[in-house]
């Protein structure tokens, strides 16, 4: 802070002359200079500070307190929507109104003491003007009472609907880079349709936007192409569960690139210009976080309540509310002032909370009903090294093994090293998602398109039986050399016809007992009708022996079966 003596050479000489009268003060004749030296000494007379401070109205005194209490200086902005404003005036017009014999507001009262100074200081947002308490008088006011330290906002009941968090943003991110490592993508977001089909396969993909800009950021997505980076790839897919969480939640608080914000519901900024520091914002809501106790269930409005009442201005600085030009996507209207403080900081509050911090592992969300939004909120212990708390030691995550059946199906639980399912999500159709994990199938063409990739039959083989803890099936093993060899041998149609790739393959199924049973009418050398009801059937009978037949529908032009 700058001393009274620097803060006094500021004033013109009208302005020493009323701190001389609100003090009582006689100055010497003498240059403004002089005059300045003089009132610095005189004014921090110990007594007639004393004096001057105790005589302070109660509002005029919670000023100074306020500032003190904040390290000595607070935006200009934010002390005159809290203490009222401090009217700008010229010499000309403050001579002739005299407003320090009647100010308009305490801010005012403690300004035109001298008690305070304005000054301009560098922020994240560019130069902002705070007001400070000059450095000796600061040291001579008495210390402010310690504000609360506890947590923000208040405790409520268990709610009757608990929605959990999870490490699934991990697990996400392996299905996303494994999609984008069968076929890349121009930007992010990804395409509408490319999102439709990936949803299935994901735990959560309100995140999937938020975990590839992180992906992205974090140098795994790499090129035009966004894919994969094999050099980074490996050793993230290598992390603990818990350690690739942390790793997530660790590139959201540092992004630039993901703008909370902008993602907020119904709000939009004219031409993409976002004014906020997103960093900033989720350093204030964690230390804000960092009060509440772990475990505990904390009501959602009372949160935001009381940060709108102790510090409105967690994401601006120099609590200026009048410069973000943003809008409500709705109605177009304008949302700046501090009255728009719910549509805009509360919204992001909220938005965070169920947003990001659930996606990521921090935050359970509980409430009354399903379609409600959630009403309260409580920390789990994956928040802790978020929060700058100590945190347990990590162990290895027990790996539970993949079940590859023989007729090409294979079951990838949450557990198997998410390594391996990337790598069998790169050379199978993908089939489904349950909470227990994931189902793929081996296809000619999805052989074929591992082919494309790079991968020979060694790998696969190796990945399969590694994932599996066991050797594959005999006939799968043939199955796939020859799709391998041969690509495509059979595929079935609809309606139903199941199509060789010459008389002899035909021939072959028609002459084992196990397929035959399946087999209709022949529709010449090389085709045959099938039932409706019997092809999944055929297929797996069929797998068995060696043959891979291809799904109906699917395009060997194209990444088989996969987002």
């Amino acid at each position: 802070m700058r001393t009274l003596l620097n803060t006094l050479q500021d004033h013109d000489a009208g302005h020493l002359r009323i701190l001389s009268e609100l003090w009582g003060l006689n100055p010497p004749p003498g240059s403004t200079q002089e005059t300045a030296r003089w009132l610095a000494k005189a004014m921090l007379d110990p007594a007639a500070l004393q004096e001057q401070v105790e005589a302070l109205p109660r509002d005029a005194s919670r000023v100074l307190q306020t500032i003190l209490g904040q390290g000595g200086r607070l935006p200009i902005a934010e002390l005159s929507r809290r203490f009222g404003p401090m009217r700008a005036m010229g010499p000309g017009r403050r001579d002739r109104e005299k407003p320090w014999r009647s100010p308009v507001s305490p801010l005012e009262t403690v300004w035109y003491r001298g008690l305070i100074a304005r000054a301009f200081a560098d922020t994240p947002a560019g130069p902002q003007e705070f007001a400070f308490i000059p450095t000796e008088i600061a040291q001579a006011l008495p210390r402010p009472s310690p504000q609360r330290i506890g947590p923000v906002g208040q405790k409520t009941g268990p709610p009757t609907r608990v929605m959990p968090a999870s490490d699934s943003a991990v697990e996400d991110a392996t299905t996303l880079l494994a999609a984008l490592r069968r076929r890349g993508a121009k930007s992010i977001p990804l395409p509408p349709a490319r999102m439709a089909a990936l949803s299935p396969f994901l735990a959560q993909p309100a995140a999937a936007e938020l975990i590839l800009s992180l992906l992205h950021q974090e140098g795994l997505l790499a090129g035009p192409s966004l894919q994969p980076h094999p050099e980074t790839v490996r050793p993230f897919l290598d992390l603990t569960r818990t350690q690739a969480l942390e790793t997530l939640q660790a590139a959201w608080m540092r992004s630039l690139v993901w703008n909370d914000l902008a993602h907020v519901p119904d709000l939009t900024a004219p031409g993409g210009r976002w004014p906020n520091d997103p960093v900033l914002t989720r350093q204030a809501l964690t230390l804000v976080l960092g009060t509440i106790p772990i475990g505990a269930w904390w009501d959602l409005d009372a949160l935001v309540t009381e940060i709108h009442e102790t510090q409105p201005a967690f994401q601006r600085p120099g609590g200026d509310f009048d410069s973000w030009y943003l809008q409500d996507a709705r109605t177009g209207a304008p949302l700046q002032g501090f009255e728009h403080w719910e549509a805009v900081d509360g919204a992001v509050l909220r938005y965070l909370i169920h947003g990001p911090l659930h996606w990521l592992g921090v935050i359970d969300l509980g409430g009354v009903d399903e379609d409600a939004p959630a009403t309260c909120f409580r920390l789990t212990l994956t928040s802790l090294r978020l929060l700058g708390q100590p945190t347990a030691t990590v162990h290895p995550d027990r790996a539970a093994l993949a079940l590859v059946r023989p007729d090409g199906c294979i079951s990838a639980p949450i557990g198997l090293p998410r390594a391996l399912r990337y790598q069998i999500a790169r050379f199978c159709v993908w089939e489904g998602r349950d909470r227990d994990g994931y189902e793929y199938r081996l296809s000619p063409s999805s052989v074929q398109f591992a082919q494309t990739q790079g991968l020979q039959l060694a790998h696969i083989r190796s990945v399969l039986e590694t994932a599996s803890g066991k050797p594959l099936p005999d006939g799968l093993k043939r199955g796939l050399e020859r799709a391998f060899a041969r690509g495509a041998e059979a595929r079935l149609d609809r309606p139903l016809i199941l199509r060789l790739s010459d008389a002899a393959v035909l021939r072959e199924l028609q002459g084992n007992r196990a397929t035959r049973r399946y087999l209709g009418d022949a529709l010449g050398p090389a085709a045959v009708l099938v039932r409706e009801q019997d092809w999944a059937r055929l297929r797996a009978a069929a797998a068995r022996l060696g043959l891979l037949i291809e799904v109906p529908g699917a395009n060997p032009e194209e990444a088989p079966r996969g987002p």
